[in-house]
């Protein structure tokens, strides 16, 4: 497990998260399943976890809120589209489907884009590996 030589910019850190992979050497495979997240980086040995408990309930926020905004948008633009003639009972039944499912799809992401932004203030130390 060898550390980065260089250091991620922060534009880089965010790229790397958005897509899934690790903010700090840039390798996949930081997920066991899709809501699981491995202890480790694979290839650098990066902490995924690397404050006291409950680092990552800023995470769990920041999936709530981009959720929401991604399920308030869609809502919107769906609406817009079939207007006048909604189907309220359908518009019922396929918002609560996606104001459940909308936070499932994107845990992931706000894990890794919550690791970068902690990375960017708070650079890695000796003991995050």
């Amino acid at each position: 497990m060898a550390a980065p030589t260089v250091v991620p910019t922060s534009s880089q850190r965010l790229t790397r998260a958005f897509t899934l992979r690790c903010p700090e050497c840039g390798s996949g495979g930081l997920f066991r399943r899709w809501i699981q997240m491995e202890p480790r980086c694979g290839t650098c040995g990066l902490k995924l976890d690397r404050g006291a408990p409950g680092h990552f309930v800023g995470a769990y926020l920041v999936n709530l809120i981009i959720a929401e905004l991604v399920f308030a948008f869609g809502l919107l633009v769906w609406l817009m589209v079939i207007w006048p003639d909604v189907d309220w009972d359908l518009v019922q039944y396929v918002a609560v489907a996606a104001m459940v499912i909308a936070p499932i799809l994107s845990y992931p992401f706000t894990r890794t884009v919550w690791l970068a932004a902690d990375l960017i203030i708070d650079p890695v130390k000796p003991s995050d590996r």
